[in-house]
């Protein structure tokens, strides 16, 4: 009997040893917080949650998810912003959160994405698509531009927040087809379709992954996708060039971050375990199913460059369009 358990207990030391740790380090001997700067449901929260289950099996620590969707992403800022740099409290957001924010806040922005946190790694791209309410009778973005202009101001958008990717893909549609319409915030996508399906709203510009069911289902229209190929989530979409707007071109994408001087070795570590994750078929293939596609080697150094080059990119955009948080 003493010969078994001892046995078992060397057995279970040989697993525990066998489980991946950062280089010169014990991490991760814990729980690990991702803190989704999103509400559930949405392309951010999927990523965080399929990668969460993945990363749980293959370090033995279990990674879970909280949400923080108040003030654009600003919150789950702040908030992993005022945590120990040790690698157990992640960040995961948007192009909202982590590029659209320096435009919309400037100096008001309390935690600047490339100056208040370090990064890990980006683990999808999803292309943003419109939809309309069919009451509105439109079935290309010409229609949709001419049924605009003809009422001004009477129509509304809803997004998932103020700040959010849906926010200033609306506002940028609006601002280039040179029409007026009403932003109307939410506490998430899944929300502000609420009301575009009861057609309390008219249209929303989200994520093909989360509008892609909804196309199907005939439940709203898609009228454009902000890229320069269809995609094969909704094929029937034109895309903005063939929808006459060439320059309405806008992907969000899902980055990893985590607490301003948390060692380059944990970000690393986490990089590598993030891609073995998505390397994973179930968690692959759910996000392409869902039509994001999976960036290959984003390393802290590489994510780090790639969000600078998205602020420079978008931060013209916001206050081209005259967007605004209150």
């Amino acid at each position: 009997m003493i010969a078994r358990i001892v046995g078992l207990l060397l057995a279970l030391a040989g697993t525990a040893a066998a489980q991946p740790r950062a280089p010169g380090t014990d991490y991760p001997n814990r729980p690990v917080r991702i803190v989704v700067a999103l509400a559930p449901g949405g392309n951010a929260d999927l990523n965080a949650r399929l990668v969460a289950t993945q990363l749980s099996a293959q370090t033995g620590q279990q990674f879970v998810v909280e949400n923080r969707p108040s003030g654009g992403g600003t919150v789950a800022f702040e908030t992993v912003a005022a945590t120990p740099p040790d690698g157990y409290t992640l960040l995961v957001g948007a192009l909202g959160s982590h590029a659209l924010n320096v435009g919309l806040y400037g100096e008001r922005l309390r935690v600047h994405p490339l100056t208040g946190v370090d990064h890990v790694t980006i683990s999808s791209h999803s292309a943003i698509a419109v939809a309309v309410h069919p009451s509105l009778g439109v079935r290309t973005l010409a229609e949709f531009r001419a049924l605009l202009a003809a009422n001004p101001g009477k129509y509304d958008y809803g997004s998932s927040g103020n700040g959010t990717t849906g926010h200033i893909a609306g506002a940028m549609l609006v601002h280039l087809l040179g029409v007026q319409a009403q932003h109307v915030p939410y506490r998430g996508s899944a929300a502000a379709f609420t009301d575009l399906a009861a057609g309390r709203t008219q249209f929303q510009a989200d994520t093909i992954s989360f509008l892609s069911e909804h196309l199907r289902a005939g439940t709203v229209r898609g009228i454009v996708i902000a890229t320069p190929e269809r995609s094969p989530m909704a094929p029937e979409v034109p895309t903005s060039a063939e929808a006459g707007l060439p320059d309405y071109q806008a992907t969000t994408w899902t980055p990893w971050s985590t607490t301003l001087g948390t060692p380059l070795a944990i970000r690393q570590f986490l990089y590598e375990q993030i891609a073995e994750a998505l390397r994973a078929p179930a968690v692959r293939s759910r996000l392409i199913e869902l039509g994001n596609t999976i960036p290959e080697g984003m390393t802290p150094e590489r994510t780090r460059a790639f969000i600078a080059s998205e602020i420079e990119r978008w931060t013209p955009v916001v206050r081209a369009t005259g967007a605004r948080v209150d």
